[in-house]
């Protein structure tokens, strides 16, 4: 497949020209068809609603000549860019790992500059501007009223023409649906018994409330229309269709273009356009939106600048830069000029594919053009280096609108808050929100989301609580994220009753839940060892029809891998469960599944489920096409280091080969002792490479955990060393020092023994050592009680077991030390070497498929 053509700006300008032959012009024509929708995807799928109004020419198996299938081009025919034809050639979809997240903001709206160029000026008298100001001092709901109001101006105002004005200004200057539409009803006998002039105020007041987000009531004047004999217009249609759109109301949109076909209307390409916008806001499949588009080609009409800038937006949305970048040439070869909206909604579908540089190049083309960039240009570039994390750019943009006296607005305010907020600039946090304050730009929902983050990552719960109050004080209401953030603060804070209040007022708020938020409910229900209720709540997203993601799976797979089962005569058994406060009363979420008997044989049958079910939740998330992680991995581990039977361990490693045996397959062969394992562990190591630190010590920390724990000691320290050498833990190794603070207990063990042997090395070679030896552990800072930490006491263990001579530091309870002369003597004792060398407990591959019916069996 040849490589995508990059646009540029002296392309453009040359395919600007006007004044192309006739074979110049046919070539351009067949170049566009070439490259037009040749990386749409030819396996999507559209919602079952979308299908149902699937219009006839995109219905199954109909792949004529005018409406080719939706892998081929839009534009076909030398002669004429509107023939559609077949065509051969198809190019691969963009990889969706070139594809960003769909932005949250609306890119139409975000075009403030371009609401009143293309419609033009509408005459009107003097008493219709009187007239709106009158009516907007009445009360919206207060129908006898403004019927008054407006009967007071009958003299003055001319039908119909100032009647429609008086609709369209309410629509633009007022915040309430409601006292347009009582307007329209209150006009419709004072613009005479015509039908045309009250077809023409049905338009208008169908667009008006349709601006205002109530497609509602524009449907509801619409239906009065068709019954009074004055609504069945294509304008009236038209108009529908656009209140829809509006609110990105797809199906309804598609339906009225149907159902107006069917009334015998012929649509208009204004019509058309709105559809193809409905689609584009409504997130259909961008098969039915290009399906739209070759209709209307095929219906003879003529697509304009509106048309093109509709499917760009609907690329946009669906991530397909290079359908967008289609679209954008074919406007140039068309002659079809650019405005602002065009500009920046083609550099919003560059920004969503992280191409930047592409994205500043036609910013330096809007310039060549005549077309100055606005506030939405570069708040969408801003937005841009954001996501990629290139915040020095980002910011520089910020400085670059200030010097062109661009006054920045909220979007650009959230943006540059969400960029300290994820650089730890507070101090700049608070110098953008006064900024704000002066300029008088109102906080909104994103902004709170920000702050409520930044200061949660930060600690600062105090501000938090009250970043919160001062939301229910302005009266902006908690978004869905909003709700998932505070849930995800307070959990890591350890503060799982405030959690649990939250997803309370969440219930009560009627928000439709995400994945984000029960994900976030989930992790703080599994990391107070309540499993029985994540689990529960995992069933209730699938009822939804809201789809787990890794990050809920691997949250409960982690917390079956570190829950504490108690036995009855615990001390802590009276303490589980969280607690919340809720409407004054007192809700406490038990979990009694996790009280088990007293013996230690029910425990360990306990953890013999645990991994039963680990089995469970890998096969649904493998049946769900989700694909698990590193961190899935590493949960996977931890939960067989907890268990204590090799057999169940081994057994459900050597289930999960067959999902992935390049990683679960390595940690099979090592546990088990198979001698040929180490070169494909090798192999996988050097992947492990390419992820950041955290992520990949959590891999070998939970990997030499298993290994120690069931005796394959020697393994363990080859990984702990193969770790080392890789770099996995900063700082760990030196000398004369050994610093285990970012160790598991496996991990950490399995290197005190190689360090150890390493001294040895350098006493024997008579090489200078300082005055004292020191392993650093950390004393448990984070625990509820100091020096409790759980790796300080199994080192402390280790080294009372070898009889190495260290001791805690009198200051420090973390360290251990020792005189080097003293540990120099230790090492020379001829029973050391034996004491320090490690060995695998098994180095046969064992067969534990006799286990399955045992392991199977196991209910909870």
């Amino acid at each position: 497949m040849a490589p995508p053509t990059h646009f540029t700006p002296s392309q453009t300008h040359a395919a600007a020209s006007h004044h192309h032959s006739a074979g110049a012009a046919a070539a351009a024509a067949a170049t566009a068809t070439a490259r037009l929708h040749a990386s749409a995807p030819a396996t999507a799928s559209a919602s079952p609603a979308a299908a149902a109004l699937c219009p006839p020419f995109l219905a199954a198996g109909s792949h004529s000549a005018a409406c080719p299938p939706a892998q081929n081009p839009i534009f076909g025919g030398p002669a004429a860019p509107w023939v559609v034809q077949q065509h051969q050639r198809s190019a691969a979809a963009l990889g969706p790992e070139f594809r960003r997240a769909r932005s949250t903001r609306n890119i139409s709206k975000r075009n403030r500059s371009a609401g009143s160029q293309d419609r033009g000026t509408r005459g009107s008298s003097a008493a219709a501007g009187r007239c709106v100001e009158k009516l907007l001092r009445v009360a919206p709901d207060d129908r006898r009223a403004l019927g008054a109001a407006l009967s007071s101006f009958r003299g003055e105002l001319v039908a119909p023409d100032d009647y429609c004005h008086v609709v369209r200004e309410l629509g633009d200057r007022d915040k309430s649906a409601l006292r347009a539409f009582e307007v329209f009803h209150a006009a419709l006998p004072l613009v005479g018994n015509g039908t045309v002039d009250k077809g023409k105020l049905l338009t208008a007041s169908i667009g008006a409330v349709g601006k205002m987000g109530r497609p509602d009531l524009a449907r509801r004047a619409f239906d009065a229309g068709v019954a009074g004999g004055y609504g069945n217009t294509v304008f009236a249609h038209s108009a529908l269709i656009s209140a829809y759109a509006r609110s990105g109301l797809a199906n309804e949109a598609m339906g009225v273009l149907e159902s107006m076909k069917g009334s015998g209307l012929r649509p208009t390409t204004v019509s058309y356009n709105s559809v193809i916008d409905a689609c584009g806001k409504g997130g259909v499949d961008l098969r039915f939106t290009l399906g739209y588009f070759r209709q209307m080609l095929k219906d003879g009409l003529c697509p304009d600048r509106k048309t093109f800038n509709s499917l760009l937006a609907a690329c946009s949305r669906a991530g397909h830069l290079e359908d967008a970048r289609a679209v954008f040439d074919e406007m140039i070869h068309l002659g079809i000029g650019r405005d602002i909206y065009t500009y920046n909604t083609f550099i919003d579908a560059i920004c969503k594919c992280g191409n930047m540089e592409l994205a500043m190049q036609v910013l330096l083309d809007m310039d060549a053009k005549g077309v100055k960039p606005n506030v939405v240009t570069y708040s969408t570039l801003i937005d841009g280096y954001s996501k990629l994390e290139k915040y020095e750019e980002a910011l520089k943009l910020c400085e670059n609108m200030k010097s062109l006296r661009i006054q920045l607005d909220r979007v650009c305010y959230n943006t540059l808050l969400a960029i300290y907020v994820k650089t730890g600039k507070y101090a700049e946090i608070s110098n953008v929100c006064d900024e704000m304050e002066e300029l008088g730009i109102e906080k909104d929902t994103v902004t709170y989301n920000s702050l409520i983050n930044g200061y949660g990552k930060l600690g600062r719960l105090d501000i938090v609580s009250i970043l919160v109050q001062d939301m229910r004080k302005r009266g902006i209401a908690p978004s869905v994220l909003t709700f998932s953030t505070l849930i995800d603060i307070y959990s890591k804070a350890g503060m799982h009753g405030d959690a649990f209040n939250v997803y309370l007022d969440f219930k009560e708020s009627g928000l439709k839940p995400d994945v984000v938020l029960f994900s976030s409910f989930i992790d703080t229900l599994a990391k107070n060892g309540l499993i029985e209720w994540a689990l529960s709540l995992l069933n209730d997203m699938s009822e939804m029809g809201i789809k787990p993601n890794v990050v809920t799976y691997n949250a409960i797979i982690d917390a079956f891998g570190k829950s504490k089962v108690l036995t009855e005569d615990d001390p802590e058994v009276g303490d589980m469960g969280i607690v919340g406060v809720y409407g004054g009363q007192i809700v406490r979420v038990a979990n009694p599944v996790n009280r088990v008997g007293r013996s230690a044989t029910d425990v360990q049958m306990r953890r013999s489920q645990e991994l039963y079910f680990i089995l469970e939740l890998f096969q649904k998330m493998v049946q769900q096409g989700v694909r698990p992680n590193v961190v899935t991995f590493s949960a996977i581990l931890n939960a067989c280091s907890r268990c204590n039977s090799f057999e169940d361990a081994a057994l459900l490693l050597e289930q999960l080969r067959l999902f992935d045996n390049s990683v679960y397959g390595v940690a099979y062969g090592l546990l088990v002792g198979n001698r040929e394992v180490w070169s494909q562990a090798q192999s996988l190591f050097h992947q492990l490479g390419r992820m950041d630190s955290p992520t990949s010590s959590a891999f070998y920390n939970a990997l030499t955990d298993v290994l120690w724990h069931f005796g394959q000691r020697r393994r363990a320290q080859q990984v702990v060393i193969e770790g080392v050498n890789r770099r996995v833990w900063e700082n760990t190794w030196g000398e004369f020092c050994l610093d285990l603070h970012l160790m598991s207990c496996g991990a950490a063990q399995a290197m005190v023994h190689a360090w150890l042997l390493n001294v040895r090395t350098i006493v024997f070679e008579g090489r200078a050592m300082p005055e004292f030896l020191s392993i650093l552990t950390g004393w448990g800072k984070h625990s509820r009680i100091a020096g409790a930490s759980t790796l300080r006491r199994v080192i402390e263990a280790l080294l009372s077991s070898i009889g190495a001579p260290f001791q805690v530091e009198r200051f420090n309870i973390g360290r251990f030390v020792s005189p080097s002369a003293v540990v120099a003597s230790w090492l020379r004792e001829s029973g050391t070497i034996n004491i320090l060398l490690l060995h695998d407990g098994r180095v046969q591959q064992a067969s534990p498929s006799n286990l399955v019916p045992r392991l199977q069996a196991l209910q909870l």
